[in-house]
């Protein structure tokens, strides 16, 4: 059942000499009135004075009433200054479909920081102020699947409750460029780091810049600056390559660059793309830094590409570099688990009920130590547990004014100190709540993992989880399942097998219609939807002739398009078979009976490793291997690259042609294949 629609109707404004006034200005007379006050507020709001800020841009609000992202604005300045309650207030009257996602989630980010739900509804000091406030659509019987919860009354558009689903006139982000000329850094390094609360990249390595440049006139190089505070210089001059937009005045262009970190200046910089007089320069602060033995600590993430050490140019050693051949059976964590740190710093109640979760984790790591993390009060039931080797105390007093507790500087150095010669490979919070989140970075462990990890960004590993009462919307699931279902996830993710799904159905009259039979032939899949994913077809030939020409194997290709021209018209064998136009019954029973497959970053892999298929993927480095190599028996054929999960599905958008894909070699991909030959 569709969620009922209804539309809104605003309020007609207050009678009154002001009122009128604004709704006789017109809209080039509210800009030039409203403007300032816009301007002064951000002055004032990159002072941090929060309060004068929200009164510019209340009155820049009422001459530009379009402008929600002021609301937000507001809400962001009394969210900094304490006002958790009028922050969401704020966020709350923000109803237009551009900004709403926004002030979504700020509500949520203020609702954390004040510890509780404050303000789930919009409300105002008058009925005037929210839009929709006379809509009078009379509301649908309840039943036992149109609960309230899943009423959705719609103002702005008839469809919308469906979200992007329901919207034909969305246009991918990365293709857009701005309307004006600019410089949009889509990527600066792969690595992170957090000062004072924002993101600034690392580089180490080589590390590749991305951007799109929007010019009034056609570009061929952009330079690449670095300032350092006492002097700028340019360390790069780079192509960039155009982009066709269909007749658009504005000239997009792509730029890819790949910079030698190892080279540039240790520290701090601000770091610019500078595109000539037309187009504004464009940047932000980089922090340059020695990789050391950290270097190994990243060997399973093609993000990270070392520096050259034989003097080569960093495109040069990059493209010649081997491919990385990856198990496909393989696990989170890329080193054993022996020690294990896991925080439970709550009440006895809390403590009691994660238990089980603690048990369950024992089974998961048979050899590894367990330290436990408690409050004083609890720690003799720990003990009287057997659950773990070690446990540590820690007091949290509690503040009954503030309502919450802290941890006394005291406290936090006696921890450090004695985590600091723990060398744990796992620390766990097995507390949903957020509080006790950031204990984890005292544990120095190589891997974090806990609850909410779209809200801490430094977890390895973690879950959201909710249940919902039906009625009033509060949690449903026990505690002690939720802590448990953390734990559950987590054996999911070091499993490194999965049972395969093996087809039923008979193949064998789809075989003998192609001239095959049961495992003594390699399927070789060259499509996938996006061109971006596709090892070239010339490669997929050559691994079919060395297949015929050293095992007794026939080979089957799937080729998308029969009249591509990179096909040919002949093969040198008549064991090779070009297969098209299967219905997915008969290309899953061809797929299925193989001795092997090898294909492309795409649909089929999965499928053939589904069904316990030896499968060899040629994996683009548009999203990270780790995720889309498909499981299972087999290898997963890469390459790192610096520029690896710019996700990309466009290949105009690349800037090099998809290097990280068709640079694999015939000569890799036959290797990875031949011990399943």
């Amino acid at each position: 059942m569709s969620p009922p629609i209804a539309k809104g109707r605003r309020r007609a404004p207050a009678d009154g000499p002001f009122a009128r006034m604004l709704a006789a200005a017109s809209k080039p007379v509210r800009l030039w009135i409203g403007r300032p006050h816009v301007r002064r507020a951000d002055t004032f709001r990159s002072q941090s004075e929060w309060i004068e800020a929200v009164i510019g841009y209340r009155r820049g609000l009422e001459w530009l009433p379009w402008r929600e992202d002021l609301k937000i604005q507001i809400g962001n300045c009394l969210k900094e200054y304490g006002d958790y309650r009028g922050a969401v207030k704020a966020y709350s009257s923000v109803r237009g479909s551009q900004h709403r996602p926004e002030a979504m989630k700020q509500i949520a980010h203020a609702n954390r920081l004040a510890g509780t739900t404050i303000l789930p509804y919009a409300m105002a000091e008058g009925p005037g102020e929210l839009i929709g406030d006379e809509d009078d659509t009379p509301l649908p019987a309840l039943t036992a699947r149109l609960l309230p919860n899943r009423l959705k009354l719609e103002s702005e558009g008839e469809r919308n409750w469906l979200g992007a689903l329901g919207r034909t006139d969305h246009r991918a982000v990365r293709a857009r460029g701005n309307v004006h000329p600019s410089v949009v850094l889509d990527q600066v390094g792969a690595l992170s780091m957090d000062r004072d609360g924002v993101q600034e990249p690392l580089l180490a390595g080589v590390v590749a810049i991305r951007a799109r440049i929007v010019s009034p006139v056609p570009l061929e190089t952009v330079e690449i600056h670095l300032d350092d505070g006492a002097a700028k210089q340019c360390i790069a001059t780079v192509p960039v390559t155009p982009v066709e937009r269909g007749g658009a005045k504005l000239r997009l262009h792509v730029l890819n660059a790949w910079i030698d970190s190892a080279k540039l200046p240790r520290g701090r910089h601000w770091l610019s793309v500078e595109a000539g007089r037309w187009v504004p320069s464009h940047g932000l602060f980089v922090n340059v830094i020695e990789v050391g033995e950290l270097g190994t600590d990243l060997a399973s993430s093609n993000s990270f590409v070392p520096s050259p050490t034989d003097g080569q140019a960093p495109d040069t050693a990059v493209v010649s570099a081997p491919a990385e051949l990856r198990p496909a059976a393989r696990s989170l964590f890329d080193r054993p688990i022996r020690s294990i740190l896991a925080v439970r710093v709550d009440q006895l109640g809390d403590v009691s009920a994660s238990l089980p979760a603690v048990a369950r984790l024992r089974e998961l790591f048979p050899e590894a130590r367990v330290t436990m993390l408690v409050q004083p009060g609890v720690r003799a039931v720990i003990e009287a547990s057997g659950l773990a080797e070690e446990v540590v105390t820690v007091a949290l007093p509690y503040n009954a004014e503030t309502e919450r507790r802290h941890l006394p500087v005291e406290e936090e150095e006696r921890l450090r100190a004695h985590f600091d010669e723990a060398h744990f490979d796992l620390a766990i919070d097995l507390c949903p709540g957020d509080e006790t989140r950031p204990l984890l970075l005292l544990s120095s462990a190589t891997y974090l993992v806990g609850f909410n990890s779209d809200r801490f960004t430094y977890l390895d590993f973690g879950i959201g989880l909710r249940s919902r009462d039906k009625v009033n919307q509060l949690e449903k699931l026990s505690h002690a399942a939720t802590v448990l279902t953390l734990v559950e996830a987590l054996a999911v993710a070091v499993t490194p097998r999965r049972p395969p799904v093996i087809r039923v159905a008979s193949g064998d009259a789809v075989l003998a219609g192609q001239g095959l039979s049961p495992r003594g032939y390699v399927v070789l899949h060259t499509g996938a939807r996006h061109a971006i994913n596709r090892w070239p077809g010339e490669h997929y030939l050559a691994l079919a002739e060395r297949i015929v020409a050293g095992t007794a194997h026939d080979v089957a290709i799937f080729w998308d398009d029969p009249a591509d021209p990179s096909r040919p018209a002949a093969v040198a064998s008549e064991r090779i078979h070009f297969l098209h136009g299967l219905d997915a019954g008969a290309f899953d029973a061809i797929l299925a009976n193989a001795r092997l497959m090898v294909g492309n970053d795409s649909g089929p892999k999965h499928l053939a490793a589904t069904r316990g298929v030896p499968t060899v993927s040629v994996h683009v480095d548009r999203l990270n291997w780790n995720e889309w190599g498909q499981d299972s028996e087999g290898v997963i054929v890469s390459k790192r690259m610096p520029c690896t999960g710019c996700g990309l599905n466009d290949l105009q958008l690349c800037g090099r042609d998809a290097v990280c894909v068709r640079s694999i070699g015939v000569d890799e991909v036959y290797e990875a294949a031949r011990p399943y030959l």
